[in-house]
């Protein structure tokens, strides 16, 4: 069963990057069980493959969604999160809904950063919010928002997000400054 989020070994030269709100890596916000930082937002790097552009010359639309479910699943990852445990013991998280703005194309070659955060945790749900970027030239390629519910596999139902998953997200209480901010 493939993973949401995760990156195939295609795409492996992506790169992780945490971040606090002020770009200062050693700044706490909060702290996580084993005592490492909380931060507020979270970047995932890609370079634009071939094999993404259309018949049209550009990314398919399609793709700016798969970056942004790598770029989710990556930023939980290097949160303690464990999507193999979950998925063994039937509990997973799923999308409801997508928002997608697209604003500009992106191109084979370009560099994108995808900056990331949760802006939203409730009972049943949270929300996390995207911007696909190009650095080199400054340009918002998409705004995206997704709607994550937290699932009981085994009667397909959503159930209360766990502390245990809660716990590992951090609410960014306003959007974080571009990537070249």
């Amino acid at each position: 069963m493939d993973q949401v989020g995760s990156l195939p070994n295609s795409h492996a030269t992506s790169i992780i990057r945490n971040h606090t709100q002020n770009g200062d890596e050693s700044a706490k916000i909060g702290r996580r069980k084993n005592g490492e930082p909380m931060t507020d937002y979270f970047d995932f790097t890609h370079t634009v493959q071939s094999e993404e552009i259309d018949a049209q010359g550009h990314v398919h639309n399609l793709r700016y969604l798969q970056w942004t479910l790598w770029a989710a699943g990556a930023d939980t990852r290097t949160k303690g999160w464990d999507a193999e445990k979950a998925l063994r013991e039937g509990f997973g998280w799923v999308v409801r809904s997508h928002d997608v703005t697209y604003r500009a194309a992106a191109l084979a070659g370009d560099y994108i950063t995808v900056r990331t955060w949760v802006s939203e945790i409730a009972k049943f749900a949270s929300r996390r919010k995207y911007l696909v970027c190009r650095t080199e030239d400054k340009t918002v390629l998409a705004r995206v928002e997704t709607r994550w519910v937290y699932v009981d596999l085994s009667v397909r139902k959503v159930v209360k997000i766990p502390e245990s998953a809660g716990s590992l997200l951090t609410v960014s209480e306003q959007t974080p400054p571009l990537p070249w901010e």
